[in-house]
């Protein structure tokens, strides 16, 4: 069928040149067409459900709300985990499905359980709208740096203004806003005017609920046309308000205004939020899954442009945080490493070759080969991500690969064959190396197989480097034996007449290699062996001394500083010291911008106490120091805080460790268990443990721990006396303490609660409460000292749980990269220093637990695929020697890459692996061809089994091994080291690059293999065939082997 291929191809060759035209048109097109992001898609399908609850406390919430919804929904179809968090007023669950489970249907899947879930009168459950947790694209402040306009007003402009212009854009699933406060009307009662006056709340209520109301009175018929009559007294007007009468007593009014004060006021607020030194209002946008990222972006910056000319004098609209710009950065660093990779390959090509035409022919099979993988991709709907970058960048060394054998060989051939007919020797040539082209590309595809066995974070993570290579290689394949014969059969046309030799460069390389290296392994062939295999075993010793980690720390231009205070703290403490904060922040030069949103929004699902605030904190550009001095100012500035803990990551790392383990770190230690104060008992012992040991020294403990509490319990003997209840004594303190919407006001758009509550001066003293007076069924009003107990106590502030079961966590943002060492230890002296209780459990989660798991599946599918390659070399050459043969070049790469990656970074993570799967297939590579040409002489061109045939055969490959591994090691050279020297290249360090600090482990291991099995490869190769081969020669020859063509 091959045959057939570069047949036809050879016969239509102006539809093919037409057809590859098209094809690079189409691609470039599509290229610019296609969603870029800064990862793949790692949405875990998630449902998330808040269930406001007023009045119930967190052990309340748990029990009444939290529980039932666990009952309700742990059976469901797919389900993975299920966590909560039960707080002041609200419970929120987290309902986590398996990966690859669809998003909409798994919402529907929750949403047939919770018709069945019984839960208290007016609790009703509320789903969020589905987005992704790594789809917060943005976080938009608004401030007054004269602060003249109040937070209040800030937050208003947030909700109807700023908010509701950004959520009209298509793709923009939330705009959640943070901070200000929402501003709301508030009646005020003053209980001891009401005593005076003897006025009832009830009255109160009554009267501010009637105070504001529209109705339509039904239609006038007139003689031809209908008028509709509407009876208005919607206001705003707080004067308005407090002249509505509460009674008429005596011919006189008593009006609200005797009774209360009304005012503007917000509503009790669970956190806050500043920039640049300022209140303010944060927006926090969350974009749909499968939207463009920069796209979004773009239409947000537009959108934000025209809203600065619609908001108030004085305010002003900055970006806090855009995930464009760490987009942007690691695209064009990553297009960057592919030009310059490309153009590199050219010169060594040229060089190798010196013929202009012959490197024209090769360097097609580059354009061609991605064309047709955006063309897959467009096809299959997949997007262009820094990890697909990656992949084409992994590739685009390897494209060429196919090419240079075939050009290379068609070439020789018709140097040999002057005079006669050309498309027969074209077509003959490139049948001549088609099997072994075929087997040795197959063998790359499937070694990148295990990739694609992958779940979780890191198999979404490291598929598209599997799809781009896997795409990109068969496409390089399909060009060999189509565009390049053609291209071929016009452009190369050695002179009959001229003595065609190779080039001053090649002479001097093939000469030195024959007498140097060539010659000498032939003459000891056991001493070759036994370099291979020292190398091997150092390769062996070196791995297992280095750190190992799941992911490369991402080099983003923003951090994340996570804050905690004392618990109990207030929120106005917890802005004092976040503006603290802000100003020592900012002292340092490399800052551009930092804001910061403490506790929780009022609809948000980000549930964290009052005395957590996190910090956004934004680099400038370009920085005179290096990043990593900038970060240890910024842990310096906030460990000067006194009675806080700071613990530093990035947005990234963040959500990436949210999505492994529920928890926004790298590693999450989990207690589970019934009771909460020992829980917390266990979690301080396993911090300091953690904080004991070198590099988890900012092991933080989950803010769950007990807080003051003001505890009023009616007395039961008392109440009957005056004829009430506990529940009504209960319902009228959290209507007069937390608040009750009595109606809807609303002023043109604008919508606002019109609220009864208890003047601050009344809410916040325990001594003032005593003295307020309640309404009774006997008509008197009793203060209420008498009818309860006053005192303070401790609870929770908020409740963990997770599959059913109370949980504690430990969060860990490792300092050392060393991650499974240093997790490793603290199992250890955890196991040995700490006794947990029966009924307790305790996990270790989060990249620690990933990279085990990912680390055993790459094993395991690759032992498998072993075997799966060996069958396969084994039907290629009809000799287990020889898939022998081929197979040992595998761990002679794997040391190479083991000892360059010891040498630069001294860490294995999931990407080093990668690296080394890459490598394998391409090491591999080599010894097929050469074995491969070694029978084809013996078969076709008269060669015995001798060490001339030998000798001849490896410099007719030589060349196109050289060039085939240098071509895939330079192009990765962008990716691996500083080429700042170079005129076209600026200067920094790929590591810490953005877009290719998660690349260059993968990279640096295909290049450490690259050189070791080259170097080897080409003396150990000739020197096991010399030595081994002669018996499994005759018989390949024998079995008619389609390595011997």
């Amino acid at each position: 069928m091959l045959n057939k291929l570069i047949q036809f191809s050879l016969a239509q060759r102006a539809l093919i040149i037409g057809m590859a035209i098209v094809v690079i048109v189409l691609g470039v097109r599509q290229a610019q067409e296609l969603p870029v992001d800064v990862l793949p898609d790692l949405t875990k399908p998630t449902v998330t459900i808040l269930t406001e609850s007023p009045g119930l406390s967190p052990e309340e919430a748990e029990t009444r709300v939290t529980i039932p919804m666990e009952q309700g929904l742990m059976g469901v179809n797919g389900l993975n985990r299920l966590r909560t968090i039960s707080d002041v007023g609200l419970s929120v669950t987290f309902v986590e499905f398996d990966w690859g489970t669809d998003i909409y249907e798994a919402r529907q899947f929750v949403q047939e359980r919770l018709g069945a879930i019984k839960l208290p009168e007016g609790v009703t459950p509320y789903m969020t709208p589905a987005t992704s947790l790594m789809g917060n694209i943005m976080l938009v402040a608004l401030l007054d740096p004269s602060e003249e306009i109040s937070p209040q007003e800030l937050r208003t402009q947030a909700d109807w203004v700023v908010g509701r212009r950004l959520q009209s854009i298509a793709g923009i699933a939330e705009v959640l806003p943070m901070g200000g406060g929402i501003r709301q009307i508030q009646i005020q009662p003053d209980p001891e005017r009401m005593l005076a006056l003897g006025v009832t709340y009830d009255e109160l209520r009554t009267a501010a609920g009637n105070s504001v109301r529209n109705t339509t009175g039904g239609y006038i018929e007139g003689d031809s046309q209908e008028i509709m009559v509407r009876n208005l007294s919607m206001t705003t007007d707080l004067n308005r308000i407090a002249m509505t009468t509460v009674r008429h007593e005596k011919s006189r009014p008593l009006r609200i205004k005797d009774v209360a004060r009304v005012v503007w006021d917000t509503e009790p607020m669970r956190g806050d939020a500043g920039a640049e030194g300022h209140p303010a209002v944060i927006l926090s946008i969350t974009k749909a899954p499968g939207y463009d990222t920069l796209d979004l972006t773009r239409q947000l910056e537009e959108a934000l442009e025209d809203l600065r000319g619609t908001v108030p004098e004085g305010v002003e609209l900055h970006v806090a945080y855009r995930q464009a710009d760490y987009i942007n950065l690691s695209l064009n660093n990553l297009k960057d490493a592919l030009i310059h990779g490309g153009i590199m390959v050219a010169l060594v090509l040229f060089l190798f070759l010196l013929n202009f035409r012959i490197t024209l022919i090769t360097l097609t099979a580059i354009p061609l080969s991605l064309a047709i993988s955006v063309l897959v991709f467009w096809l299959f709907d997949l997007g262009i991500n820094s990890m697909t970058l990656g992949g084409f960048a992994v590739a685009i060394g390897m494209v060429v690969d196919d090419a240079i054998v075939d050009v290379e060989n068609v070439f020789r051939r018709l140097k040999e064959n002057p005079g006669k007919p050309r498309l027969p020797i074209i077509a003959a040539a490139s049948s001549e190396i088609r099997s072994s082209i075929l087997y040795a590309t197959v063998l790359i595809i499937l070694v990148f197989v295990p990739l694609l066995s992958l779940s979780g974070v890191e198999g979404r993570l490291f598929a598209p480097i599997a799809y781009a290579t896997i795409i990109s290689m068969a496409a390089s394949f399909l060009v060999s034996l189509t565009v390049i014969p053609v291209l071929s059969s016009y452009l190369l046309r050695p002179k009959p007449d001229k003595v065609h030799r190779d080039g001053f460069l090649l002479v001097m390389v093939k000469g030195a290699f024959e007498s140097i290296l060539l010659r000498p392994a032939l003459a000891q062939p056991f001493v070759v062996m036994a370099l291979a295999a020292i190398l091997v075993a150092a390769g062996a010793v070196v791995y297992p001394e280095m750190g190992k980690n799941f992911l490369p720390t991402f080099r983003e231009p923003t951090a994340v500083i996570a804050t905690t205070a004392s618990p109990g703290t207030s929120l106005k403490k917890i802005n004092q010291i976040s503006h603290t904060a802000m100003a020592l922040i900012k002292e340092i030069p490399e800052v551009k911008n930092v804001s910061y949103r403490a506790g929780r929004a009022e609809n948000g699902d980000h549930i964290v106490p009052v005395s957590t605030v996190e910090f956004e904190v934004e680099f400038h550009d370009h920085m005179d120091r290096p990043k990593s001095e900038v970060l240890k100012d910024l842990s310096d500035a906030m460990k000067s805080i006194p009675g806080t803990f700071s613990a530093m990551s990035s947005p990234l790392g963040d959500r990436i460790g949210h999505m492994l383990s529920g928890v926004s770190a790298k590693i999450a230690i989990k207690i589970t268990g019934p009771d909460l104060e020992v829980l917390r008992k266990l979690g301080d012992d396993v911090t300091e443990i953690a904080r004991s040991i070198e590099g988890l020294e900012e092991a933080r403990p989950e803010a769950q721990s007990a807080i003051p509490q003001l505890r009023i319990e009616p007395d039961p003997s008392r109440l009957p006396v005056y004829g009430t209840t506990p529940g009504k004594v209960n319902d009228e303190l959290a209507s007069l303490i937390g608040g009750e919407i009595l109606t809807e006001v609303y002023d043109g758009e604008r919508t606002y609660d019109l609220v009864l509550r208890l003047p601050e001066e009344w809410r916040s003293s325990p001594k003032k409460l005593g003295d307020l007076y309640l309404d009774t069924q006997s008509g008197i009003q009793v203060p209420l000292r008498d009818i309860a107990n006053i005192r303070q106590a401790n609870g929770p502030n908020n409740i963990m749980r997770e599959n059913t079961l109370r949980r504690f966590v430990v969060s860990i943002n490792p300092t050392s990269p060393n991650l499974v060492e240093l997790v490793d230890e603290l199992k250890e002296r955890v196991a040995r220093e700490l006794k947990l209780p029966a009924g307790y459990d305790i996990r270790y989660e989060g990249d620690y637990l990933a990279q085990e798991q990912a680390t055993d599946r790459i094993m395991q599918t690759s032992i498998i695929l072993f075997v799966v390659v060996a069958f396969l070399l084994f039907s290629y050459f009809r000799s287990a020697n020889f898939t022998f043969q081929v197979l040992i070049d595998v761990p002679i790469a794997l040391s190479g890459g083991v000892l360059l990656t010891k040498l630069d970074l001294d860490n294995v993570s999931i990407a080093t692996l990668v690296g080394f799967i890459a490598i394998a297939g391409i090491s591999a590579r080599n010894s097929i061809m050469m074995i491969s040409h070694y029978l084809h002489l013996m078969k076709h061109e008269g060669e015995g089994f001798t060490k001339a045939m030998v000798v001849r055969g490896t410099l007719e490959r030589l060349v196109p091994v050289l060039m085939t591994a240098i071509s895939a090691g330079i192009a990765l050279l962008p990716l691996t080291m500083d080429l700042g020297f170079l005129p076209f290249v600026e200067s920094g360090d790929p590591s810490v690059a953005p877009g290719k600090e998660i690349l260059n482990p993968v990279a640096l291991v295909i290049v450490g293999g690259l050189v070791t099995s080259t170097l080897f490869g080409l003396l150990v190769t000739p020197a096991v065939f010399w030595t081994f081969g002669k018996k499994s020669s005759e018989k390949a020859l024998r079995a008619e082997a389609p390595a011997a063509g």
